[in-house]
């Protein structure tokens, strides 16, 4: 009846010629868990593809598909529905597909109801046509009872949010062996508690001071809590009747102790410092021009500790960015102080606003901070008498310092990414290059950040915002490639660069599509729009000069012992480079499903060789665009 219900579903969400549509419309319902985020991962990767090719019919029936998917799932499918709206589809139509999951559940659970009182009469029949012999009845009662138990299904009633963390109300008492709960570490702290149960509506998410917690549905039996943190922190997992708490230990407040009461005389004005309390987010409610910066008008205290700088030369250009935690209201400011400065000031995440002055020559940030007002500008520098060094080695090294790298090592942990024969894993390849290019790098004066430095799993997402975070110059993916098929992989071979853009040719699509896989966690909130902005012309003209460099460098530093093939500098959308606000490369550096690209991808010297290309490609690149 379910499967009935779904394929009628299907039908009149539209017939489909798409050969991988097909195979989800006829295999979902049925599929495990694994296979059902398989073809949910396929799915997106054809929406992909339908964006690049701008055909809105396909994107617009592979959505309504990711929207039953992420139900199913429990995954968040804002960005699908958002998307289908903009597209003209009907709220109706929206909220059907939305609700496909929740009719399917209240169907077993009637199944279920109807099947546990069918056991119920015919334990009554069984027990009053048997009256003699009672001790064989409480043997029959107590098998029942645990047939009916095993068969019961658990179901979260609701979910409060409390100061310290969340309480899950259940439709069962659960013991505390029923819960796995495991905690990941990387650049953030994650708790996990998983157990057996069903969530009604979409995943949830909350958000306190020092973490944030999400409850969803990991798949179709299974419930996942998962806390995140930035620091590590003790979390509790308390059962208590039929409700489930997750979150932090309540600490009780010590008894502050008394002031020291000074006399007036003894109080310097220098002494005094503001205490800032708030209870609600700090919002800039207005930007006015000054004459040598801007006045932000603030809606509480701020304190000027809050308040972080960051000074950099970039290219020609000196830059100053102030950020603090605000909430900007309005859009993206540009502000022009005179021709040779400018103050934009734009809200960097959620909880973060950026000011950044922008200055042809250097200077000084000056802030200052009057109750709920700041003003942020620029300060002259009294410049040092210059120190003449005419040596090339010095020259080298103005160029470099300050410059951050960040190395990102594809695929990890349970993500080996393509396998080639010999048990060799394009995980443990990159990884291994990856680590003789930061070295490398670091010997000639970089600053450099690993993505990962061990074997573990890293989101998509996760990679280019720790790059954005670090404020890196440049950020660059290593990977490696494989055929499509085994009569291709004997044939395709050779080193490629590629930079973030709509691909445009076959091979490239198909690389994309490849890496675009690795990532088994929700992406979909790269919607049109979003993938779209990240194309700006600035990013993909530097992001080309970088490949152009780094593949030129590549190919001439290992031809001096190895015989390669120029696989040429591409084009690609590969999710790992959207969201870097930086130049950003992936260099696919061979064929693991090639016999002797792959021989010479496991040994150290043609490693190290490739490490030494891909850093004189980034010291090629930097010479040229300072």
């Amino acid at each position: 009846m379910l499967r009935i219900f779904f394929i009628f579903l299907l039908f009149y969400i539209g017939v489909f010629a798409n050969v991988e549509v097909k195979k989800f419309d006829q295999n979902f319902l049925t599929s495990n868990a694994e296979e059902k985020l398989q073809l949910h991962q396929q799915l997106k990767s054809l929406y992909i593809q339908s964006v690049i090719n701008d055909n809105n019919e396909e994107k617009n029936e592979i959505l309504k598909r990711l929207i039953i998917s992420s139900n199913f799932l429990g995954f968040d499918d804002k960005a699908y529905v958002q998307e289908l709206k903009e597209s003209g589809v009907s709220e109706e139509e929206i909220s059907r597909l939305k609700n496909a999951l929740k009719v399917i559940q209240d169907q077993k659970i009637k199944k279920e109801l109807v099947k546990n009182e069918t056991n119920t009469t015919a334990f009554t029949n069984k027990k009053e046509d048997k009256k003699e012999d009672k001790k064989e009845d409480k043997k029959e009662d107590k098998k029942e009872d645990k047939k009916t138990s095993a068969q019961k299904e658990l179901f979260i009633l609701d979910v409060k949010k409390l100061d310290n963390g969340i309480l899950l109300d259940l439709s069962e008492k659960i013991s505390q062996k029923d819960i796995k709960n495991f905690t990941l570490k990387g650049d953030n702290f994650r708790y996990v508690a998983d157990f057996d149960g069903i969530l009604k509506g979409p995943k949830r998410n909350f958000e306190f001071k020092d973490f944030d917690i999400i409850v969803s549905q990991f798949n179709p039996t299974s419930m996942r809590l998962v806390l995140s943190s930035k620091k590590e922190l003790k979390v509790k997992i308390e059962l208590k009747d039929q409700s489930l708490f997750m979150g932090l230990e309540k600490i009780e407040k010590k008894e502050e102790p008394k002031p020291i009461v000074k006399k007036q005389s003894e109080i310097k004005k220098t002494e005094v410092k503001k205490e800032v309390v708030r209870n609600e987010p700090l919002y800039i409610l207005k930007s006015s021009k000054d004459k040598s910066g801007v006045n932000l008008k603030l809606n509480n205290d701020i304190d000027i500790e809050d308040i972080k700088i960051n000074s950099f030369k970039d290219g020609k250009m000196y830059r100053s960015i102030v950020s603090f935690e605000a909430i900007l209201e309005g859009d993206r400011k540009k502000i022009d102080i005179n021709k040779n400065q400018s103050i934009t000031i734009v809200q960097f995440n959620k909880t973060t606003v950026r000011i950044v002055l922008n200055s042809t020559s250097d200077f000084k940030t000056s802030l200052d901070l009057d109750d709920d007002e700041l003003f942020v500008g620029f300060e002259k520098k009294i410049k040092k008498a210059p120190v003449k060094n005419t040596s090339k080695a010095a020259k080298a090294t103005i160029k470099k310092s300050g410059k951050i790298i960040v190395i990102d090592p594809g695929h990890g942990g349970k993500d080996p990414g393509t396998l080639g024969d010999k048990g060799v894993r394009e995980k443990d390849v990159v990884l291994s290059v990856a680590l003789k290019l930061g070295n490398e790098l670091k010997k000639r004066g970089y600053k450099i950040y690993y993505t990962r430095s061990t074997d573990k799993f890293i989101n998509l997402r996760d990679r280019t915002s720790m790059a954005n975070e670090k404020m890196a110059d440049l950020f660059i993916s290593i990977h490696a490639n494989a055929a499509p098929n085994k009569q291709r992989a004997k044939t395709l071979q050779g080193i490629e660069t590629f930079f973030l853009s709509p691909a445009r040719s076959e091979r490239s699509k198909k690389a994309a599509e490849a890496e675009n896989q690795s990532d088994f966690e929700e992406m979909n909130y790269f919607s049109k729009q979003t993938f779209l902005n990240f194309l700006n012309r600035e990013k993909i003209v530097a992001s080309n000069k970088l490949a152009i460099d780094v593949q030129k460098k590549i190919l001439s530093n290992v031809r001096k012992k190895y015989k390669v093939v120029d696989g040429g500098v591409r084009e690609a959308p590969f999710w790992v480079l959207v969201g870097a606000q930086m130049p950003a490369i992936l260099i696919e550096t061979g064929y693991i499903s090639h016999p002797s690209e792959r021989n010479r991808l496991t040994n150290k010297n043609f490693q190290e060789l490739l490490a030494i290309g891909i850093a004189n490609g980034i010291e090629s690149y930097f010479y040229k665009n300072q």
